[in-house]
């Protein structure tokens, strides 16, 4: 062997056994197990990928569902296909919505009402719907995920300047979330593909969605993190800060200036209900927030004095009492599935799952189909 060979086969070993080598095989290694990770995800259908775009545009005082749209939604517990029509309401189908004169009922509300988590026949708007149509009543879906009651107020508005034919009733569903910001107009976010994003700072969050759409390795480790992070701290679906904050005695809507400016925007939106003919009820439904509340207090876990789950519903009984409305409460209907130990939410989300929204939306038909007072 001639000595330029010896010399480049102990160049080629001292190479090899160098720190930079070591690192480009741990990286070759670390990036065919990947491969190998992203083709087996992909072809066990672990993950969807290539469904980028969500169902919001810009629009209203905020945002809005597109129009004739369809999306399949892929959350890490759940996956559920959202159809709108030309009005930008959620449907079973998307396409025209037709008045061919029967009476239907308009329902507003924020996500729980637009049904989060469930394809429409299993909301319990969609329930509702089901129930009403064999005795003539259409429903119509206006809520939006994500809006208080400033935006729903501006929706409803908009319905009314361009709809061939006005409700018999309109059901403003009310829960904590839409009035305790009732005059948030989300001024603080923008949409990116159909998503929403903070105004400020829309760029990181948007390459964290395109990297879960277009990588099941990315939604595995994603979702690996969130298992880790349940296991730890518990209950992550149920933020304790965001609901001691929005059921807290020192909420702004205990201040009697706030107060009465809410309603005034209340009573606004119901004199305009009743000036196109129909009828204004109020709904109240809990969240399941307040009930884990609740549940910490009687097991001496929490301060009861902190917060006041009973505040909303009652505020808004008075309300109704003043202004001849029609109050329904949803609270103790769920509450009693609640205390015998059923879970009304989706792992990992706050939102109502199937069993839940089938009882509420068996609810409201009971409270509101046609002969009952």
């Amino acid at each position: 062997m001639s000595t330029a060979s010896a010399t480049n086969q102990k160049i080629e070993c001292a190479w090899i056994h160098s720190p930079v080598a070591r690192l480009v095989v741990v990286f070759a290694t670390i990036l065919a197990s990947l491969v190998l990770l992203e083709v087996g995800l992909r072809v066990i259908g672990r993950y969807r990928t290539g469904t980028i775009g969500g169902h919001l545009r810009p629009g209203g005082l905020s945002f809005l569902l597109k129009t004739n749209f369809s999306k399949t939604v892929n959350w890490p517990a759940t996956t559920f296909t959202v159809h709108t029509c030309d009005f930008g309401f959620r449907e079973k189908q998307p396409g025209a919505r037709r008045f061919d004169g029967s009476p239907y009922v308009a329902i507003l509300g924020s996500s729980e009402v637009f049904g989060n988590g469930l394809d429409y026949k299993l909301t319990f708007v969609g329930v509702l719907a089901e129930k009403l149509g064999p005795r003539g009543v259409q429903v119509i879906n206006m809520a939006v995920p994500g809006h208080h009651l400033l935006e729903q107020v501006d929706v409803f508005e908009d319905f009314v300047r361009h709809a061939p034919q006005m409700p018999q009733q309109v059901v403003i569903i009310i829960d904590p979330l839409l009035i305790g910001g009732y005059d948030d107009v989300h001024d603080d976010v923008t949409v990116k593909l159909g998503g929403l994003f903070p105004k400020d700072n829309w760029r990181v969050p948007l390459v964290r969605k395109l990297l879960a759409d277009l990588s099941t390795s990315y939604c595995y480790f994603r979702d690996g993190i969130r298992n880790l992070q349940t296991e730890i701290a518990g209950r992550p679906d149920l933020d304790l800060s965001f609901y001691l904050e929005r059921y807290s005695t020192k909420h702004r809507l205990h201040t009697p200036a706030v107060q009465e400016d809410m309603f005034r925007h209340l009573k606004s939106l119901e004199a305009r209900i009743r000036s196109v003919g129909a009828t204004p009820v109020c709904v109240y439904i809990p969240t399941v927030g307040g009930f884990f509340l609740d549940k910490l207090k009687r097991e001496q876990k929490l301060d009861g004095g902190l917060f006041d789950t009973s505040f909303f519903p009652e505020i808004l009984r008075t309300h109704c009492q003043a202004e001849g409305l029609r109050f329904i409460n949803a609270e103790p209907a769920l509450r009693e599935l609640y205390d015998r130990g059923e879970q009304l939410n989706f792992d990992g989300d706050s939102h109502f799952n199937g069993p839940t929204s089938q009882r509420l939306g068996e609810f409201l038909y009971d409270s509101l189909k046609p002969g009952k007072d």
